[in-house]
């Protein structure tokens, strides 16, 4: 299948920008209180993002280049440092389970179960308190924002909650389709 020609002239402009043109996966040792093992995505258009498989849950989201891997893997007998993020961080994200179903006030007992990638985009696979949930992460079209889509077993009924350390929980109510999308604006620094 031939992209078309927006879709090209966006990845030729990505990539005269110094941004990437496809998803790319790095996991390892990630700065700013990451888990050990956390995913870090650069989604086309320069917007990257931490996710933590121990919490569920985007940690932080930061513009620009990627990565510097260099003190991740500085060789046999070298101190292992975390990556360096080559741009600005523009959100951020705490507190333990973020994704909570039922009582906004218990934390849930979270599973990563794995990751599929999709031409811009990238789905993780999760569960709480032992129901599945997709998330597929992407970069709203023309940029801007950053797009997390939930997906949930049909027939889902339960109340679903977004919990974040310092702010008070935020129902989320899904749309007709059944799904949840959080729109994470990209503007600001985030401090």
């Amino acid at each position: 299948m031939r992209p078309s020609r927006s879709r090209t002239a966006f990845l030729l402009a990505c990539l005269a920008a110094g941004a990437q043109a496809e998803v790319r996966v790095e996991r390892g040792y990630l700065p700013h209180g990451a888990a050990p093992s956390s995913f870090a995505v650069a989604l086309p258009g320069g917007v990257n993002f931490c996710f933590d498989p121990v919490r569920c849950g985007v940690s932080y989201v930061w513009t620009g280049v990627f990565l510097d891997l260099a003190p991740m893997r500085p060789g046999p007998g070298k101190f292992i440092k975390p990556a360096v993020l080559e741009g600005s961080l523009v959100h951020r994200e705490e507190g333990m389970a973020p994704l909570r179903r039922g009582d906004p006030a218990k934390v849930p007992e979270v599973a990563f179960t794995g990751y599929a990638l999709r031409d811009d985009a990238i789905e993780f696979r999760y569960t709480v308190d032992g129901v599945p949930v997709r998330e597929e992460v992407r970069v709203k079209s023309g940029g801007g924002a950053l797009l997390r889509t939930m997906h949930f077993p049909a027939g889902n009924d339960a109340r679903w909650w977004r919990v974040l350390e310092g702010r008070p929980p935020e129902r989320l109510a899904p749309g007709m389709d059944g799904k949840i999308t959080l729109e994470i604006p990209l503007g600001k620094t985030a401090p």
